[in-house]
C-alpha cells in the first residue's frame, strides 16, 4: 500500500468522515438529526415550587376531650389458602376449644412413648393430656376402653414402663375421679386385667405367649404396690392396697409360673417375690382366709431347689428368695400388722436403722452378730482407744482445772497480768511470747538467707 493511500486512510474516519488532527470527529449524520429533533434531550420535571411562594403557616388545630373516639379502619385480611385458614381456626384456646376423642388419643399415645425415656416427668407430661380429658363431652364414652387398651398393652409389653404405668394408673384415678367418663377408671382397668388373668392357662401352654404372661405378672406386682383404694374409717379417708390383686390374682400367677418351671419363669417369679414379698406379708389382713396364704407358693419354691432342669443361676435365685423370706425380707423384726396403718411401720423402722454409722453383720442364719464375731476385729483400733483412755486419765490426774484458765475456778488473773503472755481479740487468744509477726532467731536467719538468694529487681 502506498504512503499516499495510507495518509488518506488516516485522515478519514468511519464511513469516510474526516478526522481532525486532535483525534476528534464530527458526529454522524444520523446522530445530528436526532439531536436536532431533541430525542436525546433530557426532560426536565415540571415543578410547582417557586422561590417567590408565600411563607407556609400550619393551620391551628383545636383538640377536645369530648371528641368522638377514633377507631382505625379495618384492613381486609389477605386471602390465604384454605388449608392455612382451617389450621388457624383450629388454634382456639380456653373454654372455646373442645378436643375430640382422636385428639386425646393421639396426645395420650405420644405421652406414653415419651414416658419410656422420661419417667421422672410423668406429671408434667400428663398435665396437658389430663386437661384434654377433662374437657371431653360425656358423649365420648368409647374413649375409656381405648385409653385402657393403649395403657395396658404398653405396661405388659414394655419392661421399662411397668412401674411408670402403675403410677400412671394411680394418677388418672386421682385426677379424673369426678369426670363422668373416667370416674370408673380403676374398676374398668382392673376388669381389663381380669380378662388377661383368665387367659393364664392358655398363655403358659403356648411358648410364644409365656413372655407376655411374665410381663403381665410383673405388672400386676407393680400395680399391687402402687394402686390403692379409698376407705372411710371413722369419718376419715384412708388408703389401702387392693386385696384382690394380692390374692387370688398375684398368688395364682406365681403358682402357674412355678408349676411350669423353666429358667425364664423361675426368674420372673423370684424377681416378683423379691419386689413384693414384704408387702405381701404385711397385707395378710386383706385376705385372712386360707386362700390368701402364700405358704403354697413358698413350698413350691423350696421344692424347685432340687429340680434338675434348672441352671445354676435359677437355683441361686431360688436360694436367695428362701433366705430373704427366712430373714423377714431383710428387716429387723417380724411384721404381721393387723391394720393398714401398722403395715407401714416396719418401713419407718427400717429407715431409722439405716441412719446408724456402724455396719451390721449377719451370720449364715441371718442373725445379727458383732464385728469381732464376723472376723472384722480391729486390734489397732482397740489399742488406740486404750491409749486415749490412758492419756485422758493422766491428763485428769495432773489437774486440768489448774492448767486451764478458762474453766471455772482457774487463775485467769495470773495469765492476763502480763500482756506479752496473753493476746485476746474477738474470742481468739494466744499464750506465750508469740504474736502475729513474731519470729525467733532461727526463723529470722532463714528469712534473711531467703532474701539474699532472691534475684535483684530489674532496672
Amino acid at each position: 500500500m502506498s504512503s499516499e493511500a495510507s495518509g488518506k486512510e488516516k485522515d478519514s474516519g468511519v464511513n469516510g468522515s474526516p478526522v481532525n488532527p486532535a483525534g476528534l470527529r464530527k458526529p454522524l449524520q444520523s446522530t445530528q438529526e436526532k439531536l436536532r429533533n431533541e430525542l436525546y434531550s433530557p426532560k426536565k420535571p415540571q415543578s410547582n415550587l417557586s422561590v417567590n411562594a408565600p411563607e407556609f403557616v400550619p393551620r391551628k388545630t383545636t383538640f377536645s376531650v369530648t371528641a368522638a373516639e377514633f377507631v382505625p379502619r379495618q384492613q381486609p385480611y389477605p386471602q390465604y389458602s384454605k388449608g392455612l385458614y382451617e389450621g388457624f381456626q383450629d388454634l382456639q384456646i380456653g373454654e372455646y376449644y373442645i378436643p375430640t376423642a382422636e385428639d386425646v388419643l393421639n396426645s395420650f399415645q405420644e405421652t406414653l412413648t415419651a414416658l419410656i425415656s422420661q419417667p421422672g416427668n410423668m406429671e408434667e407430661l400428663m398435665r396437658v393430656v389430663i386437661d384434654q380429658m377433662k374437657q371431653l363431652p360425656e358423649s365420648e364414652q368409647s374413649i375409656l376402653d381405648r385409653v385402657i387398651d393403649m395403657l395396658f398393652e404398653q405396661c405388659v409389653t414394655e419392661p421399662n414402663f411397668r412401674y411408670t404405668g402403675a403410677r400412671l394408673c394411680k394418677l388418672l384415678c386421682k385426677e379424673l375421679k369426678s369426670h363422668p367418663i373416667f370416674k370408673n377408671f380403676r374398676s374398668a382397668f382392673l376388669t381389663r386385667c381380669k380378662a388377661e388373668y383368665l387367659k393364664k392357662e392358655e398363655m403358659i401352654a403356648n411358648p410364644e405367649t409365656v413372655d407376655r404372661l411374665c410381663g403381665f405378672t410383673m405388672f400386676i406386682g407393680e400395680l399391687f404396690l402402687n394402686l390403692e383404694a379409698e376407705k372411710e374409717v371413722g369419718g376419715n379417708i384412708t388408703f389401702e392396697k387392693i386385696g384382690i390383686l394380692r390374692s387370688p390374682v398375684l398368688k395364682d400367677l406365681l403358682l402357674i409360673l412355678l408349676q411350669h418351671p423353666t429358667d425364664f419363669t423361675v426368674k420372673c417369679a423370684t424377681q416378683l417375690l423379691k419386689l413384693t414379698g414384704s408387702t405381701i406379708e404385711d397385707t395378710a389382713y386383706l385376705n385372712p382366709t386360707p386362700e390368701g396364704s402364700y405358704d403354697e407358693v413358698f413350698l413350691q419354691i423350696r421344692q424347685l431347689d432340687s429340680y434338675p432342669d434348672l441352671n445354676r443361676t435359677s437355683k441361686c435365685l431360688i436360694k436367695s428368695v428362701i433366705d430373704l423370706k427366712d430373714n423377714n425380707w431383710g428387716r429387723s423384726r417380724s411384721s404381721n400388722p393387723a391394720t393398714p396403718e401398722e403395715s407401714y411401720q416396719p418401713v419407718y423402722q427400717q429407715a431409722a436403722e439405716f441412719t446408724q454409722n456402724e455396719p451390721v453383720f449377719y451370720n449364715q442364719q441371718g442373725q445379727p452378730i458383732t464385728a469381732e464375731e464376723a472376723g472384722y476385729y480391729d486390734q489397732a483400733y482397740d489399742t488406740y482407744l486404750q491409749e486415749e483412755e490412758e492419756e485422758y486419765a493422766r491428763w485428769e490426774a495432773e489437774g486440768f482445772e489448774e492448767q486451764n484458765p478458762w474453766v471455772e475456778g482457774g487463775d485467769y488473773q495470773a495469765w492476763s497480768s502480763d500482756p506479752n503472755q496473753l493476746e485476746y481479740d474477738n474470742g481468739y487468744y494466744q499464750t506465750g511470747p508469740y504474736s502475729e509477726n513474731y519470729m525467733d532467731e532461727e526463723i529470722e536467719a532463714a528469712y534473711e538467707e531467703f532474701l539474699r538468694q532472691q534475684p535483684p529487681p530489674p532496672q
